[in-house]
């Protein structure tokens, strides 16, 4: 290939973070396709020892064992990676809330540290990514393959972007890709970019031509003859970080996120709440649920910050079943109508201007301060300053004091034309693409239809 079109595909591909694949998932290899990685046997306490002075990514650096071979691709590759150090600082950065977890689960199966780059290749470490093909999430599932390890995927959730649960799916079907191919890291790699029958097909091609049947001597498509060098390539780079004057982030390295039971469904946003953290961020951290709740029929698992993650567990578990859903939530399809007045409501609640009453409430049977806080959209700190001989341990009958608000917003619809994207509508309208998507309760940014109504909020009016 011309050199100077090589470097401009490479530029696409990378800045795209290979969503244009048509695959499932890819992994990292050897070198030397019979190559073995098994690190040397240490006692757990003297790992952990080891493990907690470093970063995530200086133990992902030092964990690589790969000897990465001088192939004119892996150079390719490396050389557009250090002279594109945005891109690097910008994937790097992505991952870290995640690497923890990947690479624990790595070294749970004593599987190549290699492989926790793979969804750099696929994804850019995004685990909203989707492909022309409609792979999606961290490891780019299909559909298919996605069902056939364990994915679920329904109206309310898609296991494809469960960062804990793809992780899974995707180390199990490397695993077993490793064993189809004798234990050829590099082929098992390719296979996942390419599907096992068609790397089978072509070792045995190679053999018959009295090759090897390595990685190194198949006839594959372009694609996918650059693919095990893309992730040879950051391999060398994150392993040799110093070397090339590359600077990882500095996260560190211990678990920052629980894995937990809601016990049922649950709104996010109560979810939020009780952690002590943003909607937005749960979200982020739980991209598998597509709307604002667990799935009615599950999973109902979450994660959560592991400070307190305990203790809201045993909260949730405890939380009445009218308490655990927002108004509107109980929808369980709704159109792009129901889309637009569920977004309106819910975007009363928190914004426009708001002018404060104070209203006397008495208490209930059953209601507490968070209960109370939570349906006249207060928080409980607030509850209590407001009253302050207030308790935890509140009786029927008393009289609270509150301060509500009412919202004085404004919004408009927009009706999409030809052409429209998401980045030109917010440009026309001064307001960020985060907004809109959060607005109206897009799941895609790239499926904008032309008629299909957004809600745009007036900024100046607060909301």
């Amino acid at each position: 290939m011309n050199k100077k079109l090589q470097l401009a595909v490479l530029a696409s591909m990378l800045l795209a973070g290979c969503q244009t694949l048509t695959s499932q998932n890819e992994v990292a290899t050897d070198d030397q396709p019979t190559m073995q990685t098994a690190p040397v046997a240490r006692s757990a306490r003297d790992r952990s020892e080891e493990l907690s002075t470093l970063s995530v990514w200086q133990r992902a650096s030092q964990s690589m064992k790969m000897d990465i071979p001088q192939q004119a691709d892996v150079i390719t590759y490396r050389n557009w990676y250090l002279k594109h150090p945005r891109y690097l600082n910008t994937v790097t950065e992505r991952a870290a809330p995640y690497l923890f977890l990947v690479m624990e689960e790595l070294d749970k199966r004593n599987m190549p540290a290699e492989l926790a780059l793979l969804p750099i290749v696929e994804s850019a470490y995004n685990p909203l990514a989707r492909s022309p093909s409609n792979a999606v999430g961290l490891w780019q599932f299909t559909p298919g393959t996605g069902v056939r390890y364990g994915l679920k995927r329904d109206a309310w959730y898609d296991g494809r972007r469960d960062v804990h649960a793809s992780t899974i799916a995707a180390l199990d079907y490397l695993a077993k890709l490793h064993g189809d191919f004798n234990g050829d890291w590099f082929n098992a790699i390719a296979a996942y970019n390419a599907g096992e029958g068609r790397i089978q097909k072509a070792v045995d091609q190679s053999i018959r031509q009295g090759k090897q049947g390595d990685f190194w001597s198949l006839n594959l498509p372009r694609q996918t003859t650059e693919y095990v060098p893309r992730l040879l390539a950051l391999a060398d780079i994150i392993k040799n970080a110093d070397r090339y004057g590359v600077k990882l982030p500095p996260h560190p390295n211990r678990q920052q996120w629980q894995l937990i039971d809601a016990g049922g469904q649950v709104s996010l946003a109560v979810v939020a709440d009780m952690a002590g953290i943003s909607t937005n961020e749960l979200k982020r951290l739980n991209p598998g649920y597509l709307r604002n709740s667990t799935s009615s029929s599950g999973p109902h698992h979450l994660l959560v910050p592991k400070r307190g993650a305990r203790e809201l567990e045993l909260a949730l578990a405890e939380l009445p079943r009218q308490q655990r859903l927002k108004p509107g939530e109980q929808f369980a399809l709704p159109s792009e109508d129901d889309h637009l007045m569920l977004a309106e409501t819910r975007r009363t609640k928190v914004a426009g201007k708001r002018q404060a009453r104070t209203i006397e409430y008495k208490v209930k049977p059953g209601d507490s301060l968070w209960s109370i806080s939570k349906a006249h959209g207060v928080t409980k700190q607030q509850l209590l300053s407001w009253n302050r001989n207030a308790s935890k341990a509140l009786k029927p009958g008393q009289v609270l004091k509150l301060q509500t608000s009412s919202s004085n917003r404004k919004a408009r619809a927009y009706e999409v034309r030809h052409g429209d994207s998401l980045s030109s509508i917010a440009q026309q309208f001064e307001v960020s693409v985060d907004d809109l998507v959060r607005w109206n309760s897009l799941e895609n940014r790239h499926s904008l239809k032309p008629g299909q109504k957004l809600v745009i909020n007036d900024k100046r009016s607060g909301a």
